[in-house]
């Protein structure tokens, strides 16, 4: 996806003043990042937020596979190890 536009920053009280204006602005493709204080949040649509979700998922996908790999390389730890090193022995 491509943005149309640079990344809108505001504040809080503005986006509650223009929440018409904020949310179209993300449900057409250009995110906007409202800030409170020191906390900042991002508003986005909803197609945007999908497509981030499947690239984590992707993400997650190919170090499971990776790690599987490396395990089934160079075997797995004991159990008792791993419990000595927690502690649970």
């Amino acid at each position: 996806m491509i943005m149309a536009e640079a990344i809108r920053e505001i504040s809080a009280s503005e986006a509650r003043s223009k929440f018409s204006e904020v949310f179209d602005a993300a449900y057409y493709g250009n995110p906007v990042v409202v800030r409170k204080h020191s906390k900042t949040v991002a508003i986005i649509s909803m197609e945007l937020l999908e497509s981030l979700a499947d690239l984590e998922a992707k993400n997650d996908t190919l170090k499971a596979r990776r790690a599987l790999k490396e395990f089934l390389k160079t075997g797995g730890t004991p159990m008792s190890q791993i419990r000595k090193e927690l502690g649970f022995d």
